[in-house]
């Protein structure tokens, strides 16, 4: 994938970059959107709060969106479950346009045999092989049979299965859990789409840095991955640290983390190869001039021809400037370069920043304010939609502008 040498338009971004010394990538063109490419564009709220963003909601061209169906919540004893949960969700991303997918996770419980600690207000747990893999393949059964006649076709195994907090055990187990999962939704659906359970965003960078250290590119690996973790040193130091040269690229690849998401993400790509699933689940909320590189990284290492969703996509900024337009320049940026690099489905992720949050700072920058106001973002989100889907354009809402 080649995108022509134009002067970037990153606003404050790549400013900011500047003046830490970092080095600069090169110029990249952020190209339209090509007016009824097909893409879907859509988005991630809480559920709690979706009459703040329902009319707004309304106002795209469809759109797709997901939920996280964990099976020691639906049955949390044996034979007992409750679907009731995600009926209401289904139904009512529906009802607003939407299309569901859902990520199919084992989570803790009777069915491991144990439960590990959960954490948050949700009080999830991480996910483990089940001790019975047929009692797994019927509840993998029950889920597809119920939500494909609700328009449910896609099915993502699992969720970030790199991070200890989402998958408790071996790449080894989550390859036979996912040859498990993916047979019987063929079987059950044979519309279905089954996707991987999406490697964190953080590992990408790792990944694409040792791929080119593996080819002798040394200084670009060095670049590359400074660039990609630009807002990550400051908040994960710990397992992110920035390097100089060589040997400090290699030693970082090697701590532990990084060896856990190097080892989970070679398990999604075999699992690719091997025919198991059916595309692939980006998760991205870097900066936005990391996307080429990041996608030409995929294309080398998935199989020809193999679809890209990118389920979770977001702007990560700790200490962003206080300007809603620069962070309206950073989505389109992100969602314009993903589409026009063939990516499909652009999900956004959050709708807003949660004020009940274990953070007070909105990280994570969403499309509206937390009372449900839309920002600029969320104008320049849905005209994009539009253009991708070949509507005719809208009047934008008025948003704030600092």
């Amino acid at each position: 994938m080649t995108f022509a040498a134009l002067p970037a338009c990153s606003g404050a971004g790549v400013a900011s970059t500047r003046a830490r010394g970092l080095t600069t990538p090169a110029p990249v063109v952020v190209p339209p959107v090509p007016s009824g490419s097909g893409a879907a564009l859509g988005l991630k709220w809480d559920w709690d709060r979706v009459d703040a963003y329902a009319p707004w909601l309304r106002g795209l061209p469809g759109g797709d969106t997901f939920y996280e169906l964990v099976w020691c919540d639906v049955e949390p004893k044996p034979g007992q479950p409750d679907w009731s949960r995600i009926d209401d969700v289904v139904d009512g991303a529906a009802r607003v346009g939407f299309r569901t997918g859902l990520k199919i996770r084992v989570g803790s419980c009777w069915a491991t045999d144990q439960r590990l600690d959960a954490r948050g207000k949700k009080q999830k747990t991480a996910s483990l092989l089940p001790t019975d893999l047929d009692a797994y393949r019927q509840f993998v059964q029950a889920v597809v049979t119920r939500y494909a006649p609700r328009g449910v076709h896609a099915y993502a195994i699992e969720n970030e299965v790199n991070g200890e907090g989402f998958w408790g055990s071996s790449p080894e187990d989550f390859d036979r859990l996912a040859r498990v999962a993916a047979a019987e939704i063929r079987h059950s659906d044979p519309k279905a789409v089954v996707l991987d359970g999406g490697i964190s965003s953080t590992a990408y960078g790792e990944a694409i840095a040792r791929w080119l250290l593996d080819q002798g590119r040394a200084p670009e690996a060095i670049d590359a991955y400074t660039r990609y973790y630009d807002r990550r040193f400051d908040v994960r130091g710990d397992q992110l640290p920035r390097v100089n040269d060589a040997a400090g690229l290699e030693a970082a690849l090697k701590g532990d983390q990084a060896t856990r998401n190097l080892a989970f993400l070679a398990t999604s790509l075999r699992l690719a190869h091997d025919g198991v699933v059916d595309a692939w689940q980006l998760h991205f909320y870097e900066r936005w001039d990391n996307v080429p590189l990041l996608l030409e990284y995929l294309r080398a290492h998935l199989p020809a021809g193999m679809p890209i969703e990118s389920w979770e996509t977001g702007l990560f900024w700790s200490g962003a400037p206080d300007d809603l337009a620069a962070l309206a320049t950073e989505t389109k940026n992100t969602v314009s370069l993903l589409l026009a690099g063939g990516v499909r489905t652009v999900i956004w992720l959050p709708a807003a920043n949660n004020p009940g949050g274990k953070r007070a700072e909105e990280i994570r920058w969403g499309l509206f304010d937390p009372d449900g106001h839309p920002r600029p973002a969320a104008d320049v989100f849905k005209q994009l939609a539009l253009t991708a889907a070949g509507a005719a354009g809208t009047t934008p809402t008025t948003g704030r502008s600092g």
